[in-house]
């Protein structure tokens, strides 16, 4: 298989979505890729109009479906927890379930991590399993949310004008346990720092306790790849199968170009 990404042929394509869909995430390096490129590559798997973010001040003009991950960009530079594209969406009420991000200008003192929230629930028993599907969640934006602590989400103002997740009201709720639409696999879902109420069998149950047995299940070392990002390098991650989340940047050069997109055109072939 060739090692430059925008030279795939159909076949390739189709071949590395099956192992994106099979690890929930590829990685390459050395691409080289100019913004355009980026782009054209995303969309031969899905729709990269991301109505959300393509008008921001961290939008280039020119190529309006990338964000500029940098200090000064979005995302800022502080430490983020884990958690994926969505963040207080329940499922259903975003499209955007794959993100790229290619490494324009390097820091290789920031480390990002990720998750592969898939496999941790595959692999447990079937009783612990039958217990996570009986649990439901109440995801909104609430404390600082991904941000480590109230002081770094006040250092970055790049959400600011992001359009603002409607609050999920009552018992409004999702089940914590889905099927993926594309890759037909269950999955455990978190958004750790979103949940706002929590049942067991319809019964609300306390937060805190929830949050403690879901690190137990998934802040497994087996489950986790820790990543320095150099230019050059490319990670397309599913946004169902896996989390993320990043230490600080220590260098304030450091430059990623973020995509959003789903599986719509490689389905449709």
């Amino acid at each position: 298989m060739k090692n430059k990404i925008k030279d795939f042929t159909d076949l390739e394509l189709k071949n590395e979505v099956d192992t994106l869909l099979q690890n929930g995430f590829i990685f390459h390096y050395e691409q080289n890729l100019s913004k355009d490129e980026l782009v054209k590559f995303c969309r031969r798997i899905g729709n990269t109009d991301d109505d959300t973010a393509g008008w921001y001040s961290y939008n280039p003009k020119d190529n309006p479906d990338i964000s500029m991950v940098m200090p000064g960009g979005l995302f800022g530079e502080t430490e983020l927890q884990w958690h994926s594209n969505g963040t207080a969406h329940h499922l259903g009420e975003f499209k955007e379930i794959l993100i790229a991000l290619y490494c324009k200008e390097e820091c290789v003192d920031t480390v990002f991590s990720l998750m592969n929230n898939r496999d941790a629930f595959l692999e447990l028993p079937e009783e612990e399993k039958d217990y996570w599907r009986s649990i439901e969640v109440q995801l909104n934006p609430i404390g600082h949310g991904i941000y480590g602590s109230r002081q770094e989400r006040e250092m970055d103002d790049s959400l600011n004008d992001y359009i603002r997740v409607e609050r999920h009201e009552g018992d409004e709720r999702m089940p914590v346990v889905n099927t993926h639409p594309v890759g037909g696999q269950e999955f455990l879902y978190w958004q750790p720092p979103l949940i706002e109420q929590a049942w067991h069998d319809g019964v609300p149950i306390e937060v805190s306790l929830l949050q403690e047995k879901y690190k137990k299940v998934l802040q497994r070392t087996k489950y986790i790849k820790d990543i320095v990002f150099r230019k050059g390098d490319l990670l397309i991650m599913d946004q169902l199968y896996t989390l993320h989340r990043r230490s600080n940047i220590k260098d304030k050069t450091r430059e990623l170009w973020r995509v959003a997109f789903d599986y719509t055109a490689i389905i449709n072939e």
